[in-house]
Order: structure tokens, then C-alpha cells, then sequence
């Protein structure tokens, strides 16, 4: 037995002998990990709401965007832990599109500024301007009562305003934006909790539905629509572009978060010393491919003084041109003032009106 297990030493040791380190040429990279046990009982999320609302008779929360600007929304949960809430270390909300794919994620993290507690009877910033509306005791029997509320295992309207108002559970506002060109969908929020072990609670999940608007903005509404050097009988163009900053060319965009069409209306070009008229008027505005800029359709409308006309596709006049959300689009009028006006300066007004698109339209005697 000895002289085996001399040669069994003898063996190792000449294998351990011949082993060849590794040598890096100036980098080397390796894998890293760390496991978090989170022992002990996890936080659980009692309830959680958002605001503002801006469709009180419809049940859930309707959130209605701003026109080129941002929704300011306030995230409330309101979270527990059995060793006590002062074990709660974060709280996290999550926004998801109706696929499942995250919008954007807040986190209100304990000692820091985004950890903001609503004591009992704090105000609920019901309209989301920034400021508190209804003390808390109030607000909550409100919002469960316009289904605005989801609600943890075992928890309801009652356990949770007894816990808040004794301190066994904590209310956490986070505060995010929405932009106004996000998709008119229902938007899922999550949220979750985590102590100081790292244990996290199960998800808690609502919706809210973000409305549909259109808006428009135009870059020429201080110089208006100018015709120069005017030729009877004739179509006289002033050519816009795809430039919100040359107020001489007009373009116009879609600011909100659905599709749109646009309607125009003229008065007649009156004549400032003689009255006489000008009325026959036209406009172009074509769809183009976002991604490309290919033009998809083309638009075109001849159109008389005092009427009310959608631009729609050449060819097809019940077929809308349709102004898709956040592309600024080239506009183009014409004038065609009959044979026979007589020379003089000749003022009148321009109305374009930006309405939720529609497959199909009846402009006025259309051909």
C-alpha cells in the first residue's frame, strides 16, 4: 500500500508540474456574479392608483395628453412589510406597452429624494398639476369607487385606510412623464416593493388608458398666406415645406398622438377699394412614408370661398390625406383669380382645422 500510493503522489505531482498559466495580452475578462439570498418575509404591495383622471364617468383611469408636450402622472402604492415598514427599502413602478415591453421605469429608493411618503392624510394629487387636491382619508374612497384602485391579496378599501392611518403600511408617490406622441393604447403599470434583506414582493398590476388627440401647429400663422405678383387667369402658388422655422413656406404638424386630416376653409380675397371678389382657391398636402419620406399619396383640392374642404387624395375625393403624429408636412395654396379681376390689393382670412382622421370623407360638391 505504501509503495502504491508513493506512485500515485509521484504521478500528481508531475501533472501539477507540466500545468502552463495563462497568459493575457493586455486584457482579460471574466465572469462575475453575486447571489442576494433575501431571507427573512418580503414586503407585499397593499394597493396602488395613478392620476390624474380626465373621464371621471368612465371607470379606470383616462389619462389625456398634452399637445407637444409632456403629461406630467403620479404613481401612488401603498406598500406593507410584516417586520415593519421601516424594512421597506424601494418601491419600483414599471409602465409596459399592451406587448409587454417597458416604457419607462421609477424607483423611489429609502434616504433619498425620490423616496416620497404620503403620511395619513397627506394630499392626493387627484388632477396631477403638481400640487395636492384631497386629504388622503378622501381621496382613497373616491378613487375605489371609480375602480381605480388594484388592490394585494387580502387587502381592501378598509384594511387599507386602517393600516395607513396607524402606520402598518406607507404610501409612495413617484412621479413620470408621458410624452404627447405616445401611442393611444392601454398602458400596464406594475409595481413591487423590496426590504433591506432584498426580498421583493409580488407584482401588483393596473391600467390606464392614455387618450387619443390630434393638434395642430403651423409655422405661419404671423405672416399668414401672401400671394405675391399675382397673375389672372392662373394658378398662383405659394410652396410650403417640410421647415417649422421658414415662416414664408408653410408647414403644418400633427402635434398629438393619432392620425389626423386636415380641413380648410377660405373666406374670399376682397378687394380693399374696388370690393370686387377673388373665390376659387386650391391645396396640396401630400402623405408621405415616415420611415422613408417616399410620398404615398398625393393631395389635392380645388375649392370655393366659404365651404369647408378635408384635403384628400388626387383621384379619390371621399379618401382623406391622412397627417401622421410628430412629421412636419409641406403645405401648398394657390389663388386663381378670374379673368377680369381688376388690379388692387385683396385681403380675406384662411381656417385650417386638424381633425381625428377618418378612412372616408364628403367634401362639398365633390366631384
Amino acid at each position: 500500500m505504501k509503495k502504491l500510493l508513493s506512485i500515485l503522489i509521484a504521478l500528481v505531482v508531475t501533472l501539477a508540474l507540466v500545468a502552463v498559466p495563462v497568459i493575457a495580452n493586455g486584457e482579460e475578462t471574466v465572469d462575475t456574479g453575486a447571489t442576494v439570498d433575501g431571507g427573512g418575509s418580503p414586503p407585499f404591495i397593499c394597493c396602488k392608483f395613478e392620476t390624474p383622471d380626465h373621464d371621471p364617468d368612465a371607470s379606470g383611469t383616462q389619462v389625456l395628453p398634452v399637445a407637444d408636450a409632456q403629461r406630467m402622472m403620479k404613481f401612488y402604492v401603498v406598500a406593507g412589510d410584516p417586520n415593519s415598514v421601516d424594512d421597506i427599502a424601494s418601491v419600483d413602478v414599471t409602465v409596459r406597452y399592451p406587448d409587454g415591453t417597458e416604457k419607462f421605469q421609477l424607483r423611489a429608493i429609502k434616504g433619498t429624494d425620490s423616496w416620497v411618503e404620503i403620511p395619513w392624510d397627506g394630499l392626493i394629487d387627484m388632477d396631477g398639476d403638481c400640487s395636492g387636491d384631497i386629504p388622503m382619508s378622501e381621496a382613497l374612497p373616491e378613487l375605489d369607487s371609480q375602480g381605480r384602485i388594484a388592490y394585494g391579496d387580502g387587502q381592501s378599501l378598509s384594511t387599507v385606510l386602517y393600516d395607513l392611518r396607524y402606520r402598518k403600511q406607507i404610501m409612495l408617490e413617484l412621479v413620470g412623464y408621458m410624452d404627447c406622441h405616445q401611442p393611444s393604447v392601454i398602458y400596464t403599470v406594475e409595481a413591487v416593493a423590496t426590504d433591506m434583506g432584498g426580498g421583493t414582493s409580488p407584482a401588483v398590476t393596473n391600467t390606464f388608458f392614455y387618450m387619443s388627440i390630434v393638434a395642430m401647429q403651423i409655422d405661419f400663422d404671423t405672416v399668414g398666406v401672401q400671394w405675391d405678383g399675382v397673375n389672372i387667369n392662373q394658378w398662383n402658388y405659394l410652396l410650403g415645406d417640410e421647415d417649422m422655422t421658414t415662416t414664408a413656406r408653410p408647414t403644418v404638424k400633427n402635434v398629438g398622438n393619432d392620425d389626423a386630416m386636415l380641413m380648410v376653409h377660405a373666406t374670399a380675397l376682397t378687394g380693399v377699394v374696388n370690393g370686387k371678389k377673388i373665390e376659387d382657391f386650391d391645396a396640396e398636402m401630400d402623405e408621405k412614408n415616415p420611415e422613408t419620406g417616399d410620398i404615398i399619396h398625393f393631395g389635392r383640392i380645388e375649392f370655393p370661398a366659404c365651404e369647408n374642404w378635408v384635403i384628400t387624395e388626387e383621384g379619390y375625393p371621399d379618401t382623406p390625406i391622412k397627417l401622421i403624429p410628430c412629421h412636419p408636412t409641406q403645405l401648398d395654396f394657390s389663388v386663381h383669380p378670374p379673368t377680369g379681376t381688376i388690379a388692387d390689393t385683396y385681403v380675406g382670412t384662411m381656417t385650417l382645422t386638424i381633425l381625428h382622421y377618418e378612412g372616408t370623407t364628403t367634401n362639398p360638391q365633390a366631384p
